[in-house]
């Protein structure tokens, strides 16, 4: 894509997210979701990663991950659009044709929602974001990659997305990725989780500081006390650090071989699970009281990164990982 039809791109989703973004809790309702799924649906942008080569770089499908994340959105962009047809992409053509025959796929995970391996865990996998999907696609610890049907709903913290049991019932073995292809499939799923909760947190230092500017305490803006200030400065530095790793891990994925693209996803991901959470943290002190309330939008923003500090690999799961020399891995 160059420059101009990728601004399109983006100005689009803006234009959505404008739309269909989400006051409060209240909000997340079936018809709501279904209605701006079918609005993301309508846009084509699960097409952007379909052929090989691919029309969208894997910068720019994350740049999309972090532009989706500055809003409250109920649509499955990750889990539909971007991680979905990447993993069909990488798939052999006839293992990729046979997965996607008569299905709109998102992606399974094991119950805790890590990576295969990462977890204690021995239970069916869950479809996660899985609003717009008739299927899921489950890559095991091995490549293994397995096409699932969709149970009834299981439950989450983060009120944005739909995860939904897997039935046990309805698999059948789709194919192996390559050990090559699997490297790079799990640095595009950790970038693109990673990129959507930077914007997120973006978002919501954002939403602080004008809120910063607005509240008055003792006849002035709580924004001039210094406390506050050090608490959004503080904040913002951790964002430059959650943007600057996922975008260079994003430029990784499109110029480095697998092995260094997924070194540089984990170091990403592992910068957003903590500055991430800090962030919003810290934004929730500047809200003070009103934050802690059902109708704010903040709980919502708070649960999204809550629970993305743990999708794929936590921290605890990347660190020994990246402590292994490169030239043994």
């Amino acid at each position: 894509m160059d420059r101009e039809e990728f601004a399109l791109v983006r100005d689009m989703l803006r234009s959505l997210a404008t739309r269909f973004h989400t006051g409060s809790a209240d909000d997340v309702k079936p018809r709501t979701r279904a209605d701006a799924q079918q609005a993301l649906d309508e846009l084509g942008l699960a097409e952007l990663r379909r052929a090989t080569p691919p029309d969208a770089t894997a910068q720019e499908c994350a740049l999309l991950a972090e532009e989706h994340g500055r809003q409250p959105l109920t649509t499955s962009l990750l889990g539909t659009v971007l991680l979905a047809p990447e993993l069909l992409r990488l798939l052999a053509a006839g293992e990729r044709a046979e997965a996607a025959t008569g299905s709109r796929p998102t992606v399974a995970l094991p119950h805790d929602l890590r990576f295969p391996g990462h977890g204690r865990g021995t239970t069916r996998p869950v479809a996660w974001d899985c609003d717009g999907a008739d299927g899921a696609l489950y890559v095991d610890a091995e490549g293994n990659v397995t096409h699932l049907e969709l149970g009834s709903p299981a439950p989450t913290a983060d009120l944005l997305r739909t995860v939904r049991r897997s039935d046990p019932a309805k698999e059948r073995p789709v194919g192996r990725l390559t050990p090559e292809a699997h490297l790079r499939w799990q640095a595009y799923a950790l970038v693109v989780v990673a990129s959507e909760l930077a914007g997120a947190a973006r978002s919501f230092v954002g939403q602080s500081a004008d809120y910063a500017r607005e509240r008055h305490q003792y006849g002035r803006p709580i924004g001039s006390f210094q406390a506050v200030q050090h608490l959004l400065a503080d904040a913002t530095v951790l964002v430059e650090a959650c943007t600057s790793a996922t975008r260079y891990a994003a430029w990784c994925l499109d110029h480095e071989p697998p092995d260094r693209a997924l070194t540089a996803a984990r170091v990403a991901k592992a910068e957003v699970n903590t500055s991430a959470l800090e962030t919003v943290y810290a934004g929730m002190q500047v809200f003070g009281g009103i934050a802690q309330t059902w109708e704010h939008v903040a709980h919502l923003y708070l649960r999204k990164v809550l629970v993305g500090a743990t999708l794929l690999a936590t921290t605890a799961d990347l660190l020994p990982a990246l402590a292994v020399p490169e030239a043994t891995r």
